[in-house]
């Protein structure tokens, strides 16, 4: 197996795997979606609970976006396997050996 397939297959076996993260998080959705409309839907004064519940699940529900979307970037950026996956996995040997 030559230097090129080798980071070929990692760079492979490493996409699949941020997509296998990626739908993971993205099992998580409904029930963030739906934790977060329950409190946006109760009126704000009924109690500073309500408030911090609704910031609660608003700045959670945007964090697994933000997870699910880079996820699949990283996926679509391994897949590729351009120059700089191949650098970044498998650096030149004179790098490696600090010459």
């Amino acid at each position: 197996m030559s230097r090129k397939d080798a980071v070929l297959l990692a760079s492979r076996t490493l996409a699949v795997l941020f997509i296998v993260s990626a739908l993971i998080e993205t099992s998580y959705l409904p029930e963030r979606l739906h934790s977060f409309l329950r409190y946006v839907n109760q009126e704000p004064a009924s109690s500073i609970a309500i408030e911090y519940w609704r910031h609660y699940y608003l700045i959670s529900l945007s964090f697994l976006v933000v997870r699910i979307i880079g996820f699949f970037l990283m996926a679509l950026w391994l897949r590729k396997c351009g120059p700089e996956v191949e650098e970044l996995l498998l650096p030149p040997e004179e790098a490696a050996s600090g010459n």
